[in-house]
């Protein structure tokens, strides 16, 4: 009789249709503060790993944390990060410079973005968006560069299948719901974002971080049970097979602690019915959902 083929990851081959070994990610894209809130202090954390951004603001801010990736090349970078080694251009941060570029012939200049980053008030920054960066070229170009057509060209077709069908139009929605709620001047990401400049990074781990390259469902399956108070998941079940998905819930059952939250991201729109979703309080402003929920329970997270 056969064996049973074990549910897989597409995250083994990354998201880009290239398979090339290089970065993929040079940062995370996530609001850190974010899991900084959810999770009780000095948490057990298992963190997906990516550019370890997630994982050393959690060390930092005295967390346990234990930072995992499928893929040897992102972890050996997350690791060096931790080290202290300069950052590096990943294939995502090439395709977002690629954007600004074009942007940049709807009118999107230096001087305007730069204006822009420098107000504090959202009622200002929707003003100034709406009248001033917002035009009618920008959201053709957007709309354009991330329709699925344009997208299947870069993206390998399960993550390109995760993303709303509308993603230009979602992505807009989603800046100026950020602009609406955060200011500015004191958002990291939105000049990450829009200039491509690195925001401070974290200080100095309280506990060392430890880094494991292996798939999460693998790790978690063998790991002790009840092992992590917190769970920081990052885009994980983009592009996952409904299997995959039973499998990884499965294994974090498994692993998770009594009253266990868990932080989990993704670039599609949450069901209408999610009032586990924190999107609109993500700094980085990118996400459709941010849920943050208690492992074990359908019920969201309280902690606000």
């Amino acid at each position: 009789m056969p064996l049973l083929e074990t549910p897989s990851t597409p995250w083994r081959h990354g998201p880009l249709r290239a398979r090339q070994r290089r970065l993929i990610f040079g940062r995370m894209y996530e609001d850190s503060g974010i899991e900084l809130r959810a999770f009780k202090p000095q948490s057990r954390v298992f963190c997906i790993a990516s550019a370890g951004c997630t994982a050393r603001a959690l060390a930092a801010a005295g967390h346990e944390v234990t930072a995992v990736d499928i893929n040897p090349l992102q972890l050996a970078y997350a690791k060096s990060r931790a080290a202290g080694e300069p950052a590096q251009v990943g294939s995502a941060e090439r395709l977002i410079a690629f954007g600004r570029k074009v942007a940049s012939l709807s009118g999107w200049d230096q001087r305007k973005l730069t204006n822009f980053l420098n107000l504090s008030n959202p009622d200002e920054q929707l003003e100034y968006w709406d009248h001033r960066l917002d035009t009618r070229i920008w959201r053709t170009v957007v709309d354009t560069l991330l329709a699925p057509r344009l997208l299947g060209l870069c993206y390998a077709s399960p993550f390109l299948d995760s993303l709303p069908k509308d993603f230009g139009p979602q992505l807009r929605q989603r800046l100026r719901r950020g602009w609406a709620s955060h200011s500015n001047r004191t958002n990291p990401y939105a000049a990450t974002l829009l200039l491509g400049t690195w925001s401070a990074e974290p200080g100095t781990a309280a506990v060392p971080i430890k880094f494991v390259c292996a798939d999460a469902a693998d790790y978690l399956e063998n790991c002790s049970p009840a092992v992590f108070d917190s769970f920081a998941l990052s885009n994980i079940g983009d592009g996952a097979p409904s299997k995959y998905l039973r499998r990884l819930h499965a294994a974090i059952e498994h692993a998770a602690a009594p009253g266990t939250v868990a932080v989990t991201r993704s670039f599609s729109e949450p069901d209408k019915n999610n009032v586990a979703n924190w999107a609109a309080q993500d700094r980085s402003m990118l996400w459709g959902a941010v849920e943050v929920t208690r492992v074990g329970s359908d019920k969201p997270c309280s902690i606000c």
